[in-house]
């Protein structure tokens, strides 16, 4: 059994759930956080063997006073993206710290000086990559 740790990003409204996996870029919509989570397993199988598949961590960044975490995703093809998901923008650079700017100036941009979404969670989900019916094997909330 070969395992593999998948970065699960949520993002929560009051209708519904988005579960995010950087790694392979994909995403699945649910009622609730199990329910995405659910259905964001199902794209594992057909995704996982991609050739380029992206590193992706989180950072603190400091946007308009306050501090945030931001996903931080790169690939060989695609660069750097920062992601705030409080805000539900990001920015494309050569690097992180061209990504980061890029962010800031598309925020100042739309004139946000406050999020408007609120906190996204995340987990880190170990799964068996050789199964075709992949479950989380254990999951860590972050």
């Amino acid at each position: 059994m070969k395992k593999i740790n998948l970065l699960f990003l949520y993002e929560q409204n009051n209708e519904n759930c988005c579960c995010y996996i950087p790694t392979i870029r994909q995403s699945a919509m649910g009622m609730d956080i199990e329910d995405a989570k659910f259905n964001a397993l199902e794209l594992v199988p057909a995704n996982l063997d991609e050739s380029d598949l992206c590193d992706a961590h989180f950072e603190r960044m400091e946007v308009a006073g306050k501090q945030y975490d931001v996903l931080i995703e790169s690939s060989e093809n695609d660069g750097v993206i920062c992601y705030l998901p409080n805000f539900r923008l990001g920015g494309i650079g050569r690097d992180v710290k061209e990504a980061k700017e890029n962010a800031l100036k598309i925020i100042d941009l739309q004139n946000n000086q406050k999020p408007f979404y609120k906190d996204a969670t995340f987990e880190i989900v170990t799964v068996d990559s050789c199964s075709p019916a992949i479950s989380p094997i254990n999951s860590y909330n972050a």
